[in-house]
């Protein structure tokens, strides 16, 4: 349990009042980061990954792929949270347009509040904020980024569509494809049943022949991941266990497939709703806050 979860825990520990719930709400169920997230496991789709990500309130700044330690930062130091960070298609330019508009107005003025210790003494509450797609302003943002990186996948799609200087080695049996990357795709489907879906659906095809070719080169199954001691042994675990296809659980292929572009809808509005029914919080419509009881805690874990 991290430093932020004991703390909330020892200042509502004793609360016992249940009353005031209400089912009218407006929030999603928060996930707060616990330590930095390994970027094997989880792929960003916004690229480039090399962009610095800075704090809404100071001079902290982390690298995109360890965006986890800023979001850390902002809930311990500035009691804020990001929701559905992982829909927010370009993060580095949603953080700096927020905090250009922190310099501007108070972020009471933009965020939900959500108070804690809600049955003890006033002067022991504390105020986290939430900045989220309720706020209109904040929804326009992410629809703008998101159209934007659309645009670009898109683009560059075309251009792998279009592109006639393919050249390539089937990772199978060496087999050398020139001309269209369609050559090569369907060839692996038909002749090796290894498909990595229709050759439209495909973006920075590329990239993804290269991911691919290097865990075969490092002798990992591209299904269950296993690593073995030699070649033979792995193509004929793939084979006879029909492992020519990849993990579809694995994170690190969305960028790959343009469906992952498409305008994804987030449900903010649900948070309240499960904290409420859970009965971890209830909603003052007098203060337009939502106050959490003892239990909390089971929220971020």
């Amino acid at each position: 349990m991290c430093s932020f979860e004991k703390r909330i825990k020892k200042k509502q520990s004793g609360a016992e009042n249940r009353c005031g719930l209400c089912t009218d709400s407006i929030l999603e169920p928060l996930s707060f980061p616990e330590q930095t997230v390994d970027s094997s496991n989880t792929f960003i789709l916004q690229c480039p990954r090399n962009e610095l990500l800075v704090c809404l309130f100071c001079s902290e700044s982390a690298p995109l792929l360890q965006k986890d330690v800023l979001l850390k930062h902002l809930l311990l130091e500035h009691k804020l949270v990001i929701a559905d960070v992982k829909l927010i298609a370009d993060l580095p330019k949603y953080m700096l347009y927020w905090k250009g508009r922190f310099l501007e107005q108070p972020v009471k003025d933009f965020c939900s509040v959500i108070k804690t210790n809600a049955t003890g003494p006033v002067e022991k509450q504390e105020d986290y904020f939430l900045l989220c797609d309720v706020l209109p302003e904040d929804r326009i943002l992410r629809e703008k980024l998101q159209q934007k990186r659309l645009e670009e996948v898109l683009e560059q799609q075309q251009k792998e569509r279009d592109d006639s200087n393919f050249h390539r080695l089937c990772m199978f049996c060496s087999e050398e494809f020139t001309g269209n990357r369609s050559f090569l795709l369907n060839h692996m489907a038909r002749e090796h049943s290894f498909s990595i879906g229709l050759p439209d659906n495909i973006v920075y095809c590329n990239e993804f022949l290269d991911t691919l070719q290097s865990k075969l080169d490092n002798l990992q199954c591209l299904y269950c991941e296993k690593i073995f001691r030699d070649k033979t042994t792995l193509k004929d675990h793939m084979r006879k266990k029909a492992h020519r296809r990849i993990n579809a659980n694995n994170r690190e292929y969305d960028r790959f497939y343009v469906i992952n572009y498409l305008v994804k809808k987030n449900n903010s509005a649900s948070l309240f709703s499960e904290l409420i029914s859970s009965q971890v919080a209830f909603y003052s419509f007098e203060h337009k806050e939502i106050f959490l009881f003892e239990n909390f805690e089971k929220f971020v874990l």
